[in-house]
């Protein structure tokens, strides 16, 4: 019985529990790594822990669940520490002058959307709700002009004017944050 001879270190049994369970085992770690090469270290990790521990054993079915959950847990330490290391590197990224080229663009994306919301703030009521509805929440107009009990041409005419308002506005800051843009450059190299 291959039991008996893997408790007694016996290398056939050994040759047996690698020839049936190694394959599968990097498969199963590849699809949950990603990783061929990492998925090969996982399974042949986890062999090697059931040949540490192999007198618990005492069936072959008790081997396969060991090993599939020593290779599961074993792509669940990986890819955390992936994450980990990625999320290290990405703030790393960021001191780099790249990085720091992308933090400045990211910071001037959230500026902009900031702006963005403050002037919706300052459309007028009718027109804010259903701008918001529309473009925020996603809603038809149908439902929009349902909810609000106003006809759908009413909520036509406040969105194009939300728009209209939100262009004329942003147009004027766009121009604004240019000069100011020229005026720092000017500044700085001056």
């Amino acid at each position: 019985m291959i039991i008996e001879q893997l408790h007694r270190g016996d290398t056939e049994a050994v040759k047996y529990i690698y020839n049936i369970h190694y394959q599968p085992l990097c498969y199963f770690a590849e699809r949950l790594t990603g990783n061929k090469s990492e998925a090969e270290d996982i399974a042949i990790e986890s062999i090697l822990k059931l040949l540490e521990t192999k007198e618990r054993f005492d069936s072959l079915s008790n081997i396969k669940a060991f090993l599939y959950i020593s290779v599961r847990n074993a792509c669940f330490n990986f890819l955390r520490a992936m994450q980990r290391h990625n999320s290290s590197h990405r703030e790393i990224f960021y001191l780099t002058p790249e990085g720091e080229e992308d933090a400045k663009n990211e910071m001037i994306l959230a500026r902009v959307l900031q702006e963005i919301y403050e002037q919706i703030e300052t459309l007028p009521p009718q027109c804010r709700e259903i701008f918001k509805l529309i473009f925020l929440e996603r809603k038809s107009t149908a439902e929009i002009a349902k909810l609000l009990g106003i006809s759908s041409q009413t909520v036509l005419n406040q969105k194009s004017i939300a728009i209209r308002m939100l262009r004329s506005t942003l147009l004027k800051k766009e121009l604004l944050m240019v000069i100011v843009a020229a005026l720092s450059l000017v500044a700085c190299h001056g």
